[in-house]
């Protein structure tokens, strides 16, 4: 069950995010649920097609989730672009990942959404039918404005034979025009939701945002608000009766970006670091042929007042391991790796000092 303590990081299935939850301490990860995203296959630009047939991309999944987040409890959801693929045995995509890890022992909550074909709903269907796990529910902002909002839902509910109590509610809200005034935003989001029917009786309910576009940052970088963060403890205020659960997108974009020819881009050194109220950001000049540079970027962290130290997270010390050369300087996926674990273990540190402040 998904707590309203816990916390549910959204996350594209691909190394640098899977080695991040994976390199979490144990306490940490007692109290995640990770919202999982199966990733499109990347394309190969020299060659001029998919780097992996649907069959060499999904079969090593099921014992990937296996071998990275064990027999815990996680969030599933699957790209658009594969959601419809054929494997070898003639299995569609989703059955094939959820029957092979289920088989491992993973416990796996199947996501939907109105936005889903009729084709990844009969699979859903068929997965629930023989394994008592539930759904969970995923709506977005322009959901919310649905007049027949609720009629939507109990087309749902009886398409999948299910009972609310038997229902994750995410609500996602993505990246808001604008969160600030918090107040304001908070209430807006508040009658939004409260128009659901019986929102008590959900089984769990997760509000999720973003608010980090690395896509806009320019050298250096800098101090960037966590408006999601902020924004967690209005809705509590306002949700007294069903406590919010919190979830982000770490410190990544929050879409997939569209595949770029490496062989014509140098992406820029980063560096983020989540502070209590911000992200600090440093963006340095390209990264290949000069990956030393990695070595100031994380010697400007460690000398950071919030810098937490080695003890930490795993992405604290490879920090400090760069910083005082005893480790190398890493690719640009290890930064992404160290960035998300270090975010997901101060966020866990932070709802647990919350949510035992409000008891």
């Amino acid at each position: 069950m998904i707590l309203s303590n816990h916390y549910v990081p959204f996350l594209k299935w691909r190394q640098s995010e899977y080695q991040a939850l994976f390199k979490l301490k144990k306490e940490i990860k007692d109290l995640i649920t990770p919202y999982i995203i199966m990733p499109p296959i990347e394309y190969d630009f020299e060659e001029k097609r998919l780097k992996k047939t649907i069959q060499e991309h999904i079969e090593p999944m099921p014992k990937r989730l296996k071998d990275k987040w064990g027999a815990r409890l996680a969030l599933l959801d699957f790209h658009d672009s594969i959601e419809q693929g054929i494997m070898d045995n003639g299995e569609n995509v989703i059955k094939y990942v959820y029957t092979k890890a289920l088989a491992m022992g993973c416990k796996l909550i199947p996501v939907i959404s109105f936005q889903k074909s009729t084709w990844y709903l009969t699979e859903i269907k068929s997965i629930i039918s023989s394994q008592n796990c539930g759904i969970a529910l995923r709506l977005f902002l322009e959901d919310l404005d649905k007049p027949t909002l609720n009629s939507e839902i109990d087309q749902i509910l009886k398409m999948f034979d299910l009972n609310i109590n038997e229902i994750d509610l995410i609500i996602d809200l993505k990246v808001p025009d604008k969160f600030e005034p918090y107040p304001l935003f908070s209430n807006l989001i508040f009658m939004k939701i409260n128009k659901i029917n019986n929102l008590k009786s959900y089984r769990s309910f997760i509000i999720a945002a973003h608010s980090l576009n690395l896509r806009e940052i320019k050298q250096p970088g800098g101090l960037f608000t966590r408006h999601e963060w902020m924004l967690y403890p209005y809705f509590i205020n306002k949700f007294k009766d069903k406590l919010p659960t919190f979830g982000d997108y770490t410190t990544d974009n929050i879409e997939f970006l569209p595949p770029m020819d490496m062989r014509k881009v140098n992406p820029s050194a980063k560096l983020i670091y989540t502070l209590p109220q911000h992200w600090y950001v440093l963006k340095a000049k390209a990264f290949r042929g000069n990956e030393i540079q990695m070595v100031s970027l994380c010697a400007n962290v460690i000398g950071l007042p919030g810098y937490k130290g080695v003890p930490f997270s795993d992405g604290d010390k490879r920090i400090h391991d760069t910083a005082n050369g005893n480790a190398n300087f890493g690719n640009l996926g290890t930064w992404k790796q160290v960035a998300i674990n270090h975010h997901m273990t101060k966020v866990v540190y932070q709802l647990s000092s919350y949510h035992a402040s409000i008891i």
